[in-house]
């Protein structure tokens, strides 16, 4: 199997070759470094679209070309120019023809430094792909020579969360990374602000990490007992007024990944983020990987 990285015009810099080359060197995969050239539909014979095609595999070649510059040298890496439909269209193919593990997409130029934002490509892949699609925060960067330290998987609970769990640890295994089960928790302002006081509202927080710590602890149980378990295993359990500020409880440094689920509502054997797993992606500190609902 190979790793694909998808680099667009409109991606931030070379987050998504950094988060590719952090993986390989962890999985010992080669890497696929793809650059789709859209073409125009319906075609046409016309000048204006011929020049606009030559254009478009111009830039193509040149978005190549940095890629190729700017790859580590130690991972090794084939790079391809592929004309497709549409740039997700294409990425889809050349995750196929090459059996890929995952797929690793940077984040849109628009948003935050260090933070994931999903560009048009990205949304799209987050709703439909076959494989993982793996997310670098734009601005990116692995340490010189890194590789995956830790992996923390998203739990929430329910039954869709215990596989991804499951999931979750066998990569931590296979990249030789220590595994942590982290679970957050958004508290209303509101409703907090206008109902509980002081040791109150200390008490149901309270009352929510245990019960949440025993769930947790359940699920470590039941990864105790696979074949092969990572180490360590850990838990982390963050909660706040806000998505953002719930996770910064859980302390994030790098060669961290989070692993997240797909809505049991989405199509069969496809990436499709609910409405908790999209929050959660984009105020991840850290990469994201997103598992198809089949994976899962």
């Amino acid at each position: 199997m190979t790793i694909v990285a998808g680099c667009t015009l409109k991606e931030s810099g070379t987050a998504s070759l950094e988060l590719a080359a952090m993986l390989a060197r962890s999985t010992g995969e080669d890497v696929v470094v793809a650059v789709v050239v859209a073409a125009a539909w319906p075609p046409s014979t016309e000048r204006v679209d011929t020049d606009y095609r030559a254009y478009l595999v111009e830039r193509g070649e040149q978005t190549l070309a940095q890629a190729k510059a700017s790859m580590p040298a130690d991972v090794k890496t084939t790079f391809m120019l592929h004309h497709a439909a549409s740039i997700p269209t294409g990425l889809l193919e050349v995750a196929k023809e090459h059996d890929a593990s995952v797929l690793v997409l940077g984040s849109s130029e628009n948003g935050g430094l260090g933070q994931v934002s999903l560009g048009g490509v990205a949304d799209r892949m987050v709703h439909s792909s076959p494989v993982p699609v793996a997310l670098a925060p734009r601005g990116y960067q692995a340490e010189p020579g890194g590789r995956l330290r830790r992996v923390t998987v998203a739990f929430g609970g329910s039954p869709e969360d215990r596989s991804v769990v499951h999931t979750a640890a066998d990569y931590a295994v296979r990249t030789s990374s220590s595994f942590r089960i982290a679970s957050f928790s958004v508290r209303p302002k509101m409703v907090f602000a206008s109902t509980l006081a002081g040791s109150g509202e200390e008490l149901v927080v309270d009352q929510w990490s245990q019960r949440t710590s025993e769930v947790i602890n359940e699920e470590l149980d039941q990864v105790r007992r696979l074949p092969e378990v990572p180490r360590p295993l850990e838990v982390v359990i963050g909660d706040g007024y806000s998505w953002r500020e719930a996770m910064g409880q859980a302390r994030w440094s790098l060669g961290d990944v989070l692993v997240v689920g797909s809505s049991s509502h989405g199509p069969l054997a496809s990436v499709f983020l609910g409405s908790r797993a999209s929050k959660i992606l984009r105020c991840a500190p850290v990469p994201v990987i997103a598992l198809p609902v089949s994976t899962a």
